[in-house]
């Protein structure tokens, strides 16, 4: 099924007339599904003519500057958005050639951003022990964190390899460098950022590094509200270019530019210039949302792990209780998720409150430990994966014996401690009485085909051990991809949904998607954990999946890897 906004795009209008219609479906919603009926079986004349009728049903209205700004940039996220959604993760480089042939380069502005008040002369570093040649991009990589590691102590920020591990989260996002204010890899503390390539004379290397860039960039606006403009870059060994975006998602570029590392240049001075420059000159300004915690009796604030959308949603920091590590989540309620933890509190694998209460500005808040990061294949291995989730499923039979289902099983609801896995985020949590009646949610990344397809439907759908356990096996399969799931850029939920159940029920698709992007180690488990969830192929009423075994299962695979 096509997106109504694709349709309009599609369309033989004016640019005047379809950011019209845009604008009034996106101030008015409920118009979206009734105009898309309308247009479905029609051709493109009848859809261009119905639409021009559909023009003069809509009101002039006279509007301030200020919301025509406000619409325009939520055009622009839209198209922007749109155009994403046409590609898949592996071409990624469409969406950089967009923005390379809208957006030209503007050199001298560029530069005038990325003055330094401190700045560093290359002629005052010691570069000689870096490499002349790298052979790969894993070496590129190298070579540039080596010469950042010789920054330490000459710049404000911290500069992370965020490769292949430590990479952002909730939601996940990827960047080669992460620029952060702090020491942990977060967007709210998230200054600016860096795509790095092997070569970017390769013509689809260099799009697929600015597609990439700019998509952080997007998510960055998203995550620091009120944030104006950034500044990151693109570059490989000897080229770089810079790229500024404003909240609007209105581009400037630099241009590519040489680099050097045994001489000065225009690109190597632009670049020492953004990792010495005041922070406020990349945009950044420092997340004030802890500002809320004042009073909260024995809460040393850390980092901002997860701001709250316009107000509303849940709040969360990192910070020390009794110089613990611990975690601070507030919203508006936490009734649920209070009532759900007091009940399971005798579970070890279930996060313990050791404090709550409200904060300064009304919002409820409670804090508990521990306070674990999420599993990444790098950094923990099938082993430590295995470990974790085999906690988790102990922590859900727990639940499933006190007549408690959590229903949002997901990657970002799972943290690791000390060798434990911990399943956290009980906010939506419903006793087993309620769940006939309980509301459809969940993450439809990890949500199990059955309650996708009431989702898609809006029939009503009870949840059992079969949803949460198939969620579990989504998590597994997310962690082993490195966050690649065929399912996850499309625009509608149908096409999601059929994606997914082509992965899981096909087995040659499965393995496909094994082969392209799961670590190794990771493929023997799946498969047969695939196979577990999955036994009668696309019967899924006939299955009768058990926790017990599972656990079982789990622990001999562990012990086969000890």
């Amino acid at each position: 099924m096509s997106n109504i906004y694709e349709i309009i795009d599609s369309l033989n209008l004016g640019e005047a007339e379809t950011h019209k219609i845009q604008i009034n479906l996106i101030n008015n919603p409920e118009k979206e599904e009734r105009l898309l009926f309308a247009l479905t079986n029609k051709n493109n004349d009848a859809k261009t003519r119905f639409l021009e009728s559909f023009l003069e049903t809509i009101p002039v209205l006279k509007r301030s500057l200020e919301e025509i700004t406000e619409v325009k940039k939520k055009v622009r996220l839209l198209e922007n958005e749109l155009y994403k959604t046409k590609f898949t993760v592996t071409v990624t480089h469409e969406v950089g050639k967009n923005v390379l042939n809208t957006a030209s380069p503007t050199l001298n502005e560029i530069f005038s951003f990325l003055k330094s008040e401190t700045p560093i002369s290359l002629d005052s570093l010691d570069t000689t022990s870096l490499p002349q040649y790298c052979k790969n991009e894993d070496e590129v990589q190298k070579k540039f964190i080596k010469f950042f590691n010789s920054l330490k102590g000459r710049i404000k920020c911290n500069i992370i390899d965020t490769s292949t591990s430590n990479w952002l989260k909730d939601p996940i996002g990827k960047i080669d460098i992460s620029i952060i204010d702090g020491s942990q890899v977060l967007w709210a503390h998230l200054i600016s950022g860096i795509e790095i390539k092997q070569s970017l004379k390769n013509t689809t290397l260099y799009h697929e590094a600015i597609g990439q860039l700019v998509d952080r960039f997007q998510t960055v606006f998203r995550m620091q509200r009120g944030r104006r403009f950034i500044i990151g870059a693109v570059c490989c060994d000897n080229l770089i270019e810079f790229i500024y975006a404003n909240s609007e998602l209105k581009l400037k570029r630099s241009g590519l530019l040489e680099l050097s590392f045994t001489k000065q240049t225009t690109g190597m001075q632009m670049l020492l210039n953004m990792l010495s420059s005041n922070q406020h000159q990349l945009g950044y300004s420092p997340p004030k949302d802890h500002e809320a915690l004042v009073g909260t009796s024995g809460f040393t604030y850390e980092n901002v792990l997860r701001q709250a959308d316009n107000g509303r949603g849940s709040l969360v920091f990192s910070g020390f209780i009794n110089s613990k590590k611990a975690v601070l989540k507030a919203s508006m309620d936490l009734n649920n998720e209070l009532k759900m933890l007091e009940i399971l509190k005798d579970c070890e694998y279930i996060p313990q409150v050791i404090n709550k209460g409200l904060l300064s500005d009304g919002r409820m808040f409670i804090v508990t430990t521990p306070a674990g990061v999420h599993l990444e294949a790098k950094k923990h291995g099938v082993k430590g994966t295995l470990k974790a989730l085999r906690d988790v499923m102990k922590a859900l039979k727990f639940s499933h014996e006190h007549h408690i289902y959590h229903r949002d099983v997901s990657y970002l609801n799972i943290v690791y401690k000390n060798q434990r896995g911990y399943l956290i985020d009980w906010g939506v949590a419903s006793n087993t009485s309620d769940l006939v009646n309980a509301p459809l949610t969940g993450t439809y990344l990890f949500s199990s085909l059955p309650v996708l397809n009431c989702f898609e439907s809006g029939v009503p759908h009870t949840y059992s051990v079969n949803d949460e356990i198939e969620s579990l096996f989504y998590v597994f399969m997310y962690i082993a991809c490195d966050g690649i799931v065929r399912w996850r850029k499309h625009s509608d939920l149908s096409t999601s949904v059929a994606i997914k159940y082509n992965v899981m029920i096909c087995p040659f698709e499965f393995g496909r998607h094994l082969v392209k992007y799961a670590y190794g180690e990771f493929h023997e488990y799946l498969l047969k954990f695939r196979d577990i969830i999955f036994p009668y192929g696309s019967d899924l009423e006939k299955r009768n999946i058990s926790i017990e075994e599972i656990i079982e299962i789990f622990g001999d695979w562990i012990n086969e890897l000890e």
